[in-house]
């Protein structure tokens, strides 16, 4: 215990030093400014007007401060577009990988019996905003198949900014897992072409600062923290996204090209003698009033039609509901853990028939 709190205390004092020696530095010129002050011939009314402009200048370096540690070290948000460093922070925290580097347990070998089930996905899937690893769709669903005497176990093999093609890949990476259903949790972005997305040059250029905030943002999470917040540069990326991504299905090229990976994936998977069951998540962000209603029809027909065990579009579960009641937080989009529930529900209800009951 000793040790760990020498190891908490040494960390600090290295990230924090800065400000701690700001914070020294002015003390010592409050102590030292005052005194020279008081011995100063100034009349009495100058002096309390030197001494008031000491002590709010040492007030405003110290309140500085506060609320600098408070978003190095308490701060606990995820960001959406991780432009953040509070994001970087978030990530540390609560997002670990296993020695496969999925945000998993490790994978072990597979017991005679046990139907493995194996979630394929990006970010939505991986749990993007979740903290806990428990509360995320996956593991949720799990814990419904145990409650309910299924002998299985659900794998999260989510990546973080993939899309069709680069979860395709996961698949073929993954193949030594020997999975009996394969959920491919399909999110609305997943059409962009791998390598050649829409969506990251609008990220890279809006990420852009000038070379005095970042030097300043470098050594600052709280002055980072008013950057974007007050930025109107921050939202225009969320619709500028959001106008790529379904921009995106209306462009015919693209949309093809589309298609023919997903019905070769669907056609590769069922050669492969796997269970296939999809679940669509939507946007939640665009909400109540949501402009992809029809891009979901036609998706859903997509992969009915070409071989899915079993298709969930969460669209039709959280119509009417508000943007705000399902989002990760005011700037993560990532759905949040009740969105992720729901998930689970529907896929217990999909899945349970395709497995067989242990004894």
């Amino acid at each position: 215990m000793l040790f760990t709190l020498w190891a908490r205390l040494s960390y600090f004092l290295g990230d924090f030093a800065l400000y701690l020696i700001l914070l020294s530095v002015s003390l010592a010129l409050v102590v030292f400014g005052s005194y020279k002050v008081y011995k100063s011939d100034f009349t009495e009314k100058k002096k309390k007007i030197a001494l008031a402009v000491i002590f709010v200048v040492f007030f405003l370096i110290l309140v500085f401060s506060a609320f600098e540690a408070y978003f190095r070290y308490r701060y606990d948000q995820s960001d959406g577009l991780g432009f953040l460093k509070v994001n970087a922070r978030w990530q540390a925290r609560h997002v670990v990988f296993n020695s496969d580097f999925f945000r998993d347990r490790n994978f072990g070998d597979k017991k005679e019996g046990t139907k493995r089930i194996c979630a394929i996905g990006d970010s939505v899937t991986l749990g993007g905003g979740i903290k806990n690893t428990s509360d995320r769709f996956t593991n949720l669903l799990e814990k419904e198949l145990r409650a309910a005497n299924y002998n299985a176990e659900v794998y999260n093999l989510g990546k973080s900014g993939y899309d069709t093609d680069g979860e395709k890949a996961i698949y073929e990476s993954t193949k030594f897992l020997n999975c009996d259903i394969i959920i491919w949790a399909y999110f609305l972005n997943d059409v962009q072409p791998q390598g050649a997305s829409t969506g990251s040059p609008i990220i890279s250029a809006e990420s852009r600062t000038t070379k005095l905030v970042a030097f300043v943002s470098n050594h600052s999470y709280f002055f980072d923290y008013l950057y974007w917040r007050l930025s109107a540069r921050y939202e225009k990326t969320f619709g500028e996204l959001r106008n790529a991504d379904l921009g995106a299905y209306q462009n015919p090229q693209v949309f093809e090209s589309h298609k023919k990976t997903v019905i070769s994936w669907l056609g590769e998977m069922k050669a492969d003698n796997k269970k296939v069951v999809v679940i669509i998540f939507p946007f939640v962000h665009l909400l109540p009033n949501y402009p992809a209603v029809e891009i979901h029809q036609e998706l859903w027909g997509i992969f009915r039609e070409n071989g899915a065990d079993g298709t969930v579009d969460l669209l039709d579960y959280l119509k009417g509901k508000n943007a705000k009641d399902l989002v990760a937080s005011k700037f993560d989009n990532h759905p949040n853990e009740y969105v992720h529930k729901l998930a689970a529900e529907k896929l217990f209800e999909t899945v349970a028939p395709l497995l067989e009951k242990t004894n």
